[in-house]
């Protein structure tokens, strides 16, 4: 037995000893050591790029952030941000580090324009309290992107994206000069008194219809008779706005906006589609309506046995809240709730307001038509609140009725067909 356990012994000293020889003829150099030449490596390619980077993070809950980074050797960076008018335009620094955390890491260790994003905050960044936008500000480099024009790395708590891409010197000094800022211009699409935008390119109408807040524009437009569309993210620049994927439509491609101007006057903004220099017009109606978002939008909500809220009721001719429903005391939201009740055999929807205490204003009957509006009869009221029971219920039974326009899995936006002047925007709450 002893003489057994002496043989096992010895080959385990042997497997040590031939373990360490392997390692040792295949690596000149120790792990800790091959870590540190890859974080080196990694400071040096950020450091060398003359130019600065271009950056873009795709946080948890959606949309796409842009930045512009400038590192040098004394770990300090300088950025920009697109996150609003003040980082567009001034720049930050900041510390940074590489670190190995499991894997060589870019660690942004003081509180910078890369932060407010992560920040949990809600009110920082309009995201989820206790959450914000679920972004990252340290995060692992992907090894593949070593030594390359660009860098990609993720998150270490959220998975966010973050995309670094070399800045040519034309982009470098519009960063300097303001560029992002003006770029920031095409955000007052949002002022425009319709709600239907439009922009012709090579001979193609195509209604705009941008959401600034998940940061997406969708295109609309007619092929012969057939109803087309594209949506995509998109991000700001220092030469204009940038779309995560450029629209193809036949030979033509359209990239993003370039040369952005606003005339805060005439309510105009201008813009370069392509080689096209262009002005967007508003317009009282679609290019060409959903015809079935209507009903998409109202079986939604009843196939969950629940309702859409609004917290701003309706717009009209840019002005938010035109009725003035957020007066109400208490006032909670807007709520459409589908088939909520019935009455005398007649099942009614709640297009009301609510106050935590009940529901006040019209009780209606909607009716779907073949081009794709949705118009309601008032088949009661809700308490006896004088504005939702006169001037709000006014609007909603107006004959012309509503187009319905999806801007997302949990948000319509509904706009009156009469003019496309008066709108409101619903979102599902749970």
């Amino acid at each position: 037995m002893k003489r057994k356990y002496l043989s096992y012994l010895l080959l385990m000293v042997v497997a040590g000893l031939w373990s360490c020889k392997s390692e040792d003829s295949v690596f000149e150099q120790t792990a800790d050591e091959r870590l540190n030449a890859s974080l080196a490596s990694y400071q040096k390619q950020l450091v060398d790029a003359q130019y600065g980077w271009k950056g873009a993070i795709y946080p948890a809950t959606g949309g796409v952030y842009s930045f512009y980074f400038k590192f040098n050797d004394q770990n300090r960076v300088v950025m920009y941000s697109d996150f609003d008018k003040t980082s567009a335009v001034t720049a930050k620094e900041s510390s940074y580090r590489l670190k190995a955390i499991q894997s060589p890491s870019l660690l942004f260790d003081t509180y910078s324009y890369i932060h407010v994003l992560a920040d949990p905050d809600g009110s920082i960044n309009g995201g989820n309290y206790g959450e914000g936008l679920k972004s990252d500000f340290e995060f692992s480099f992907n090894p593949d992107t070593l030594n390359t024009a660009n860098i990609t790395l993720t998150g270490l708590k959220n998975a966010t994206k973050l995309i670094l891409t070399k800045a040519t010197q034309e982009e470098s000094v519009a960063y300097g000069n303001g560029g992002l800022g003006k770029s920031l211009l095409f955000s007052n699409i949002d002022l425009y008194q319709t709600y239907f935008k439009r922009i012709t390119v090579g001979g193609v109408t195509y209604d705009l219809n941008v959401n600034t807040e998940d940061r997406t524009i969708t295109f609309t437009w007619l092929e012969g008779t057939v109803r087309k569309t594209f949506t995509t993210s998109y991000y700001y620049g220092s030469l204009g706005v940038t779309f995560v994927t450029p629209l193809v439509n036949g030979s033509q491609t359209i990239n993003g906006f370039t040369n952005l101007t606003w005339d805060a006057d005439k309510l105009a903004l201008g813009l370069t589609a392509g080689s096209t220099n262009l002005t967007v017009a508003g317009a009282a109606r679609p290019v060409s309506a959903d015809l079935t978002a209507a009903k998409r939008w109202w079986q939604f909500a009843l196939d969950k046995g629940s309702y859409w809220i609004s917290e701003t009721g309706f717009t009209v001719a840019g002005k938010e809240d035109f009725f003035g429903v957020r007066s109400i005391p208490n006032f909670y939201y807007m709520l459409f709730f589908p088939a909520i009740a019935s009455s005398q055999g007649t099942s009614y929807d709640a297009f009301t307001a609510y106050d935590g205490s009940g529901l006040m204003g019209p009780a209606v009957v909607p009716t779907f038509s073949t081009d794709g509006r949705v118009t309601f009869s008032v088949l009661g009221t809700y308490g006896t609140n004088q504005l939702m029971n006169t001037t709000v219920l006014a609007q909603v039974e107006d004959a012309s009725g509503y187009y319905i326009i999806q801007k997302s899995e949990i948000k319509y936006d509904m706009v009156s067909a009469k003019d496309g002047r008066t709108w409101i925007s619903w979102w599902y709450p749970f």
